[in-house]
């Protein structure tokens, strides 16, 4: 379950977790542009369903750093990450689901970069612990999910 955002604007925080919050949010939306872009071009309607599904929470990730951002006194970056462009530009959609699970691993570790950089509690924590956790937790259900439903029409 998703920790909740609050409105309650909390001390502003190092600018270098400012920067990781935002190298984030960046990559979250690069995330959205991706599996957007991936659903649309799958053939498969389940698998279709699976990458909205996941298009969803990256969504719901980009409003939830964007609010962590403004309530520790920072500024949003309007940026969008370069991965999308890496992902479109493979031929097969199995090259690129295995590039989106590694997207999801590295995106896993940098929350865990900038959670190490967070205060020891507190709402920034809070989220960048539930966002590591469901990261690592969609790379192995993701990796698995895309086994199945690939295999369903090779």
């Amino acid at each position: 379950m998703r920790p909740r955002i609050t409105l309650i604007r909390f001390a502003a925080v190092d600018q270098t977790l400012l920067a990781a919050l935002n190298l984030l949010l960046e990559s979250e939306r690069a995330g959205v542009a991706a599996l957007d872009q991936l659903a649309h071009d799958v053939e498969q309607e389940d698998l279709r369903r699976f990458l909205l599904a996941s298009r969803e929470h990256e969504r719901q990730n980009v409003t939830d750093l964007e609010a962590l951002i403004r309530n520790a006194g920072g500024t949003p970056s309007d940026k969008t990450g370069p991965f999308a462009e890496k992902v479109a530009v493979l031929d097969s959609i199995r090259d690129r689901l295995n590039l989106l699970s590694r997207g999801q691993e590295w995106a896993a570790r940098k929350t865990e970069v900038a959670l190490a950089l967070a205060p020891p509690s507190g709402p920034i924590h809070d989220y960048l612990t539930a966002m590591a956790n469901r990261h690592r937790a969609e790379v192995e259900w993701g990796r698995a999910e895309v086994i199945r439903l690939m295999s369903v029409n090779s």
